[in-house]
C-alpha cells in the first residue's frame, strides 16, 4: 500500500519531468534554428548538449510550479494571457513548446493546465494547508489577501471546484510521512463534520475532503477510530466504504460498526457475507471477534452484532466447515460453543471429524472440547461418525493424566453395543461418584441390556445426600421394560417415605409418570400417609384438569381426598382445580367442590376468592342447577349467587361479595351493654 501511494506522487513528478524535458527539446530546437545560433555556441545540427537541455527543462519545471502558485490564488482557476506570456513567452518558443506537449491548453482568453488531476497535485504542493482549512472549516472575518500566487484561497465562499488542491495537499502529508500532522487535520475535519450545521459550507467541505482523502491514504486502517465515527453518515456510501484499501482484519472490524446502522439485508451485511464467501479461512476468526459485541442492530429485531456473526458463520458454514469447527474451538467464547452445539445437529459428520482431531491435539483445551462436543454430536451421528466418536472416546480414555475427561469417554462408549458391556462397570462407578460428564441420562443406552446393574446404580446414587433425584427417576421412567418402570415408581415411593424433604423433586417426577401414562398408584399410596406439608406439594399436580391423563389424575386425586381435611392441602387442590375447571365435566366439578367444602369449614371465602380470579369457576358457582345436590353453604357464596341472579357478571359478583365482606369486618361494633346514640 505504501509503495502504491508513493508511486502515485512519483508518477506525477516523473510525468512533469518528462514533459518538461520534451518541451525543452522543442525550445532548444527552436533556438538552434535561429540565424547565427551556431556562432552563439549551439551544438551542430544532429548533436545535443545534455547539460544545457536539463537546465532548460529544470527552468521550465520551475515556471510550471510558479504557474501552479498563480492558479491557487486565481479564483477563476486559470492563467490570464499576460500571466501565461510572462512565464512561457512565445518569442523564446516556451509557450508553443508547453502547448505542443499538452501541458497547458487554452481556456477562454488565457490558459490552464491540461490535466485536472495533475493540476490538483501541483497546486496541492504549494497550498498553505493550515490557513486553507481554517478558511474552509471556520470562516470568520475575511482574512487579508495574500500576494497573488502564494497559495491562499482567500475570502469567503471558496468555490467547491477547488476541492482537488486541498485534498491533494492532505494526501501530500501522507506521501511525506507527516503522520501526526495528517492525523490532526483528519480529526479536525471529523470534528467539523460532527458539529457543523447540516448543509453548511463547513460541513460540505469536511465531508468531501474526508471522502476524497481517506481512500487515497496508504494505510487508512491506521485511522480506525476516526472511520468508526464516520459510520452511518450519509456522505459515506457503501461504495465508498468498499473502496477503502483495507486488509481483511481492518475491513471486518470496520464492518462491525457499520452493520449496526442498517436494516436487514443492508449492503454492509452483504459485504461481510461476501468477504466470508471469498476467503472463509481468513474471515471466520475475524467474525468470531464479533461474539463479544452485544451492541444492538438498528433493525428493530432486538438482535445484536454477536447474533449477526453467529448467523453469518452458520449460513456460510459449508464453505470451510472443518476450518470453522477449529476456529470456533479456538475462540473459547460461549457464543462459539453455542454455534458448535448447533453444528452438532446440522453438520454431525464435520463435528465427528473435529472431535477426532481434537482428541489427538497436544493442547489440553482441545481435549475438553472433544469431550464436550462429542457427547453433543453422538445422538446425530451416522455409522461412520459413530466410529470416529468411538476412536475419540478411546483416545480420551487412554489419557491417564486427564482423568476428568474419562467420564465423557465412558458415556460415549456406552452408545456402542460392542464396547458397552466392557466399560459399563467403570461407567457406573463414575455415575456413583457424580461425574459431571456421566449423569443418569448417559446410562440410558445400557438400561435395556443391563437393567439390574443400572437400577442398582440409581438406587445407590439416590441414597446419597443431595442426590439429583429427578435425573435418576426420569431414566427409569423412560425404560421400555414395564418391570423397570415399576421399580422406578416403587423407588420414588421409598424416596418419599425416607426423604420427605425431596417432595418438590418427587412431585415433578409424578408429572413425568402421568404424562407418560405410567401407573403412579404406589407413589400416591405413600403420599396419603405423608405429612400435610408434603401432601400440599403434590396436590396441585393431581388437581390439574384436562389432557389425556385426566382420568388417571382424577382417580389419584380421589384417593388423596378420601380422608383429607387439612385446609392447606384442600386450598391447594381448590386453587389448581379452579384454574382448569373449564376443562372438567360440570357434574364432576360440582361434586368436587361440595367435597372440598364439606371437609373445610372455612371454604366459603376460598371459593369466592377463586371465583373472583377465574371466570369459569365463577360461572360454575353462579349457575348451580336446581336439580343437582345443593351448592356449598356460606354467606359469601350466597351473595355471589344473589348478585349473579340479579344480572351481574359472576366474576364481578364474586369480587363484589368479597369486598363487601372486607367492609363488614372493618365496621366497629360496640361492646355488650353500650350502644350508639345521639344527644
Amino acid at each position: 500500500m505504501d509503495m502504491l501511494l508513493a508511486g502515485r506522487g512519483e508518477l506525477y513528478a516523473a510525468h512533469l519531468d518528462l514533459v518538461c524535458l520534451r518541451a525543452a527539446r522543442r525550445i532548444r530546437a527552436a533556438e538552434d534554428r535561429r540565424p547565427g545560433a551556431h556562432r552563439r555556441g549551439a551544438p551542430p545540427l544532429g548533436g545535443e548538449d545534455t547539460g544545457r537541455l536539463r537546465r532548460t527543462a529544470a527552468a521550465l519545471a520551475g515556471r510550471v510550479h510558479e504557474a501552479a502558485r498563480l492558479l491557487l490564488g486565481a479564483g477563476h482557476a486559470g492563467l490570464t494571457a499576460a500571466e501565461f506570456e510572462h512565464l512561457f513567452p512565445a518569442a523564446g518558443g516556451w509557450g508553443p513548446a508547453v502547448l505542443a506537449e499538452g501541458l497547458f491548453v487554452a481556456a477562454g482568453d488565457g490558459h490552464r493546465l491540461a490535466r485536472e488531476d495533475h493540476a490538483d497535485w501541483l497546486q496541492g504542493r504549494h497550498l498553505d494547508l493550515d490557513r486553507a482549512l481554517g478558511l474552509l472549516l471556520d470562516p470568520g472575518p475575511a482574512a487579508p489577501a495574500a500576494p497573488a500566487g502564494h497559495g491562499d484561497p482567500t475570502g469567503h465562499g471558496v468555490p467547491r471546484h477547488r476541492l482537488g488542491p486541498v485534498a491533494a495537499a492532505l494526501r501530500r502529508c501522507a506521501e511525506n510521512g507527516e503522520e501526526a500532522a495528517l492525523a490532526g487535520h483528519l480529526q479536525r475535519l471529523q470534528h467539523t463534520l460532527a458539529t457543523a450545521a447540516p448543509g453548511s459550507e463547513a460541513a460540505w467541505w469536511a465531508a468531501r475532503l474526508l471522502a476524497a482523502v481517506l481512500p487515497a491514504l496508504p494505510r487508512p486502517g491506521a485511522h480506525r477510530a476516526l472511520l468508526a465515527r464516520l459510520a452511518g453518515h450519509p456522505a459515506f456510501t457503501p461504495a465508498w466504504w468498499a473502496a477503502l484499501p483495507l486488509d481483511p482484519a481492518e475491513r471486518i472490524d470496520l464492518l462491525r460498526g457499520l452493520v449496526r446502522t442498517e436494516p436487514p439485508g443492508g449492503p454492509y451485511r452483504a459485504a461481510a457475507a461476501a468477504l466470508l464467501a471469498a476467503d472463509p479461512v481468513t474471515v471466520q476468526p475475524l467474525l468470531c471477534a464479533w461474539f463479544a459485541d452485544t451492541g444492538p442492530l438498528a433493525d428493530g429485531t432486538g438482535a445484536t452484532v454477536a447474533d449477526l456473526a453467529h448467523d453469518l458463520l452458520h449460513a456460510h458454514r459449508r464453505l470451510a466447515v472443518d476450518e470453522l469447527t477449529d476456529t470456533l474451538a479456538g475462540a473459547a467464547h460461549p457464543r462459539a460453543d453455542a454455534l458448535l452445539a448447533r453444528l452438532a445437529e446440522d453438520e454431525p459428520s464435520a463435528l465427528c471429524r473435529a472431535v477426532d482431531r481434537w482428541s489427538h491435539d497436544p493442547r489440553p483445551e482441545r481435549h475438553i472440547a472433544a469431550a464436550v462436543h462429542a457427547l453433543r454430536t453422538a445422538p446425530h451421528a451416522n455409522p461412520a461418525g459413530r466410529r470416529l466418536l468411538r476412536f475419540t472416546a478411546l483416545t480420551l480414555l487412554g489419557r491417564e493424566d486427564e482423568p476428568a475427561l474419562h467420564g465423557a469417554a465412558l458415556a460415549l462408549l456406552l452408545h456402542d453395543p460392542e464396547d458397552r458391556a466392557a466399560h459399563l462397570p467403570r461407567a457406573l462407578d463414575a455415575y456413583a461418584a457424580d461425574d459431571p460428564f456421566l449423569g443418569a441420562a448417559a446410562l440410558a443406552p445400557a438400561l435395556d441390556d443391563h437393567p439390574g446393574a443400572v437400577l442398582a446404580a440409581v438406587r445407590g446414587r439416590l441414597a446419597a445426600p443431595a442426590a439429583p433425584v429427578a435425573d435418576g427417576l426420569r431414566l427409569l421412567a423412560g425404560a421400555t421394560d414395564p418391570r423397570t418402570v415399576r421399580e422406578g415408581v416403587l423407588l420414588a415411593a421409598r424416596q418419599l417415605r425416607e426423604h420427605p424433604e425431596r417432595a418438590g423433586q418427587l412431585a415433578a417426577h409424578l408429572e413425568v409418570l402421568l404424562a407418560a401414562g405410567h401407573d403412579a398408584r404406589p407413589l400416591v399410596a405413600e403420599l396419603v400417609t405423608a405429612p400435610a406439608t408434603v401432601r400440599k406439594v403434590f396436590a396441585p399436580v393431581l388437581a390439574v384438569q384436562g389432557g389425556p391423563d385426566a382420568a388417571a389424575r382424577a382417580g389419584l386425586l380421589d384417593a388423596l381426598l378420601a380422608a383429607e381435611r387439612d385446609p392447606g392441602v384442600l386450598g391447594a387442590v381448590l386453587d389448581r382445580f379452579a384454574d382448569g375447571c373449564a376443562r372438567t365435566d360440570p357434574e364432576r366439578a360440582r361434586a368436587l367442590v361440595r367435597r372440598i367444602a364439606g371437609r373445610w369449614p372455612a371454604a366459603d371465602a376460598a371459593l369466592v376468592r377463586a371465583a373472583g380470579r377465574t371466570a369459569a369457576f365463577a360461572r360454575l358457582l353462579a349457575d348451580w342447577p336446581d336439580t343437582a345436590p345443593p351448592p356449598p353453604d356460606g354467606p359469601l357464596t350466597a351473595r355471589l349467587r344473589e348478585l349473579a341472579a340479579a344480572g351481574r357478571d359472576p366474576q364481578y359478583a364474586a369480587a363484589e361479595a368479597e369486598r363487601a365482606a372486607d367492609r363488614a369486618e372493618a365496621i366497629p361494633v360496640p361492646k355488650q351493654g353500650r350502644a350508639h346514640g345521639t344527644l
